[in-house]
């Protein structure tokens, strides 16, 4: 595929997404992050941020002492976030341009935001180490099923990697814990 029809490709989905976030249909993010119950000063890392639906609203929920690193392979989403950033003052989020490694320091998230990115992540395992690494011990990474990926993928993809543990579900929201690892004796 030429660069040009992928950039369009891409621009219409996020067109499409800005409707969704907009009229709220199928769902509204900000009413799907209520849910969470994310707190003021927290650290949140937005894994595949797209256009920012769930950026700038966990951005809004952690306050001036918290941050959102909003992560994306797309360099065109990571401009549309910044752009959105500094138009609206958003001055608690940072952009990550990757498609694996984060670049934070391990045991620095306290909430992984996972949504839509699942189903075209390739090697799911390397990512879900990296957001192990990421995610603090009492922390949590949060997904979503939907159409793309049925709840029965998403737990079969989370059990392979042995790296999370289900916390509980909300909705369509799958929360993950960390999961205790066995650790290796000393020989």
């Amino acid at each position: 595929m030429c660069k040009g029809s992928l950039n369009a490709k891409t621009r219409v989905e996020y067109f499409l997404l800005g409707l969704r976030d907009k009229f709220g249909i199928p769902f509204k993010p900000e009413k799907e992050l209520e849910k969470l119950n994310i707190e003021e000063g927290q650290r949140i890392l937005d894994y595949g941020c797209g256009i920012g639906s769930f950026t700038f609203p966990a951005a809004k929920s952690v306050g001036k002492e918290g941050k959102v690193y909003a992560v994306d392979k797309q360099p065109l989403a990571i401009k549309k976030v910044e752009r959105k950033a500094r138009m609206e003052g958003f001055r608690n989020v940072d952009t990550i341009l990757s498609d694996g490694d984060t670049g934070l320091p391990d045991e620095s998230a306290d909430v992984i935001l996972l949504y839509g990115v699942l189903p075209e992540i390739e090697n799911k395992e390397s990512l879900l180490r990296e957001l192990h690494r990421v995610l603090k011990p009492n922390g949590y990474l949060s997904t979503r099923f939907c159409f793309r990926i049925k709840k029965e993928r998403v737990l079969e993809i989370m059990e392979a990697a042995s790296l999370f543990s289900l916390r509980e579900q909300k909705g369509h929201i799958l929360n993950f814990e960390k999961a205790k690892l066995a650790s290796t004796p000393l020989v």
